[in-house]
């Protein structure tokens, strides 16, 4: 059962992601006709995938018209089936894929998000316990967090819209889930990853507890799911929440408010507009318009990727209380 958001709420976050939206395109797109590439403020070279994946679905999210100049400057990233670090590069990611995924999911392109899922299915590695870890980087033996909980997601989301490979699709989200639940730690939050030597990296960010609650929601286990938002919002007071990367805790409130729309109950919608209200209002810089003020926490040293995520997350929050098709439990 959802709950309708007020219109006014609406209203409200619609024209905040807009504007956001605005000072992004206007501070980072670059080129000429066709052409075109996203680039941090005063610099030339393209952004990295990672940073370019949230844009574009900031841009999904957003509605923005934008979207489809950044869905061919996507295939400056291409390489074969999948998409490198850099335009022109080699290296390619299994989580920047994942992510891309994800935003094409959104813009409902089903066939271009199954081509990705088959190269993150050459990262999957089964474990002996059942589960399924994901490689980080080609090349890599680490299985992070990341990787396998963005891989579950593409193929739950896959699995959602269409009944194609959807028990092999819905087994991989199954396995990727428990492998999540494998680095719980003891409070309860998702670890970053298992290196090849069997050992556990503790560091603790939100948009792998993120990841953990939107495939419980999609596998049906919101009661779980549940009690994960819990122990990150415990974990994460406003404090700590403020200094963290932005764009972690900007895919963290997109899950949550996939969870809220099942469970409104649980009250993470407050949670989120509490967060994103104090973005707008203290981080919002009000000549330039991207969230860097404030003291707030950064990834890098760029604006890119923290103010595209951000972005995205005020659109979702504008939709919030709407039925959501990719919850679909199997």
């Amino acid at each position: 059962m959802t709950r309708p958001q007020p219109a006014d709420d609406r209203a409200l976050w619609l024209a905040r992601a807009d504007a956001a939206w605005s000072a992004l395109a206007r501070r980072t797109f670059v080129g000429c006709g066709g052409r075109r590439w996203v680039r941090e403020p005063s610099h030339v070279r393209a952004v990295a995938l990672w940073p370019f994946s949230q844009v574009l679905h900031a841009g999904v999210s957003a509605a923005a018209p934008e979207t489809a100049v950044l869905l061919r400057a996507l295939e400056s990233y291409r390489r074969g089936s999948a998409y490198a670090e850099r335009p022109r590069g080699r290296r390619r990611y299994y989580d920047d894929n994942a992510w891309v995924g994800l935003a094409l999911l959104e813009r409902g392109h089903v066939a271009e998000a199954a081509r990705l899922l088959a190269f993150l299915r050459q990262g999957s590695v089964p474990q002996a316990d059942g589960s399924i870890g994901v490689l980080w980087a080609e090349g890599g033996e680490s299985l992070h967090a990341c990787s396998t909980g963005s891989t579950g997601l593409v193929a739950l989301r896959l699995a959602a819209a269409t009944e194609v490979e959807r028990t092999a699709r819905v087994g991989l989200a199954r396995g990727c889930t428990s492998f999540l639940e494998g680095l719980l730690d003891a409070d309860g939050l998702v670890a970053d990853n298992r290196q090849a030597d069997g050992s556990v990296d503790p560091a603790v960010y939100t948009y792998n507890q993120a990841l953990l609650i939107g495939l419980l929601v999609g596998l049906g286990r919101e009661g779980e799911a549940v009690a994960v938002a819990r122990h990150v919002v415990a974990a994460f007071d406003p404090v700590r929440l403020w200094a963290h990367p932005p764009a972690f805790n900007a895919i963290l409130v997109r899950e949550l408010l996939r969870l809220d729309a099942a469970r409104p109950d649980a009250g993470l919608r407050a949670w989120c507009t509490e967060y994103l209200s104090r973005v707008w209002s203290e981080a919002r810089d009000p000549v330039t318009g991207l969230f860097t003020g404030g003291g707030i926490g950064h990834y890098d040293a760029g604006v890119v990727l923290d103010h595209a995520a951000l972005t995205g997350a005020m659109a979702a929050l504008a939709s919030a209380g709407a039925p959501d098709p990719g919850h679909t439990p199997p």
